[in-house]
């Protein structure tokens, strides 16, 4: 897709070629396989916060922690915080870094949920 051409002293890439190739499901594909190997409460928290979007307040997780289901939602906030998934945006507002980041943790979660 991209070489270094040592004559013209400059990188050359084709840009049809680079058209034709399907990399955002790549992304896709590679943040999901990145995801999967997540533990259960990082998945559950990526997943929450995706299906309110790409922000969510810090206090609706810590609502949903204290029920039952979903009671160690919140130790999950950590580990995707450290792994770069998402990051605190002003006061209590929790952001994912990137929309393809959102969309891969929605596709974790199962079509019978």
């Amino acid at each position: 897709l991209l070489e270094y051409n040592f004559h013209q002293k400059r990188w050359v890439w084709n840009e049809d070629i680079i058209r034709a190739e399907d990399i955002t499901d790549n992304v896709l594909h590679l943040l999901s396989s990145k995801m999967d190997g997540l533990s259960d409460n990082v998945q559950t928290l990526l997943k929450i916060m995706a299906c309110f979007g790409s922000c969510t307040s810090e206090s609706v997780i810590g609502y949903l922690n204290e029920s039952v289901e979903y009671a160690e939602v919140l130790n999950g906030l950590e580990g995707a915080l450290i792994d770069g998934f998402i990051v605190k945006e002003g006061e209590g507002s929790l952001q994912f870094v990137h929309d393809k980041v959102r969309e891969a943790a929605y596709n974790l979660i199962p079509e019978s949920d």
